[in-house]
């Protein structure tokens, strides 16, 4: 897949876990341009959690998307995780125990818009738009570039909780930190 200016229409269809199709639907567009990546999701689901407000808190307890990404030449990758709320977790490294927070200047290469569009006792529905230098994040050196990535969708801590992935994990428990299941694609 190339990611280049055009957007790119993609759907979060890998309910994992027990996760149900009435509970939460999730479109995404993807686009990138010298080396930004833009990611926006547009979620539907039945809840609507929005409790973490700091940044690099517990943001897959709230309604939450995410953006995992990496250098296919490097052993580490970034996980960026973004609460409905406004709030994002940044970090990287080569596994699930070993994260290191970026910092406060690093993630000056992360921004984030949220819209609620609805939120009532039906339904939530709301946009994340996400931009993401990675060339300033030093994940990749210049654009174009190979990247290995996966999108997500999760609420840990809603009364459903459910979690959905662009590319299949084929695991028996909740694990999107698995590199070994990300996809390829081309930045621009």
């Amino acid at each position: 897949m190339d990611i280049d200016r055009e957007v790119k229409e993609l759907s979060l269809d890998n309910y994992l876990w027990g996760s149900l199709r009435e509970d939460v639907s999730v479109k995404v567009g993807i686009s990138a341009q010298d080396g930004v990546l833009c990611v926006r999701f547009h979620v539907s689901e039945r809840e609507l959690r929005r409790m973490v407000w700091e940044p690099n808190g517990k943001v897959w307890t709230d309604s939450c998307v995410e953006v995992f990404v990496m250098n296919p030449l490097s052993q580490e990758y970034s996980n960026l995780e973004f609460s409905a709320s406004g709030a994002f977790l940044a970090a990287h490294g080569a596994g699930r125990k070993d994260r290191v927070r970026y910092s406060d200047q690093e993630r000056s290469a992360i921004t984030d818009a949220v819209e609620i569009l609805q939120n009532d006792n039906r339904r939530s529905r709301w946009t994340l738009e996400a931009r993401i230098d990675l060339v300033k994040l030093g994940i990749i050196p210049s654009a174009p570039h190979e990247i290995a990535f996966n999108l997500y969708k999760c609420g840990d801590g809603l009364q459903r909780p459910h979690f959905l992935s662009l590319f299949d994990i084929p695991l028996e428990k909740p694990d999107f930190h698995r590199p070994e299941f990300f996809g390829k694609a081309v930045i621009h």
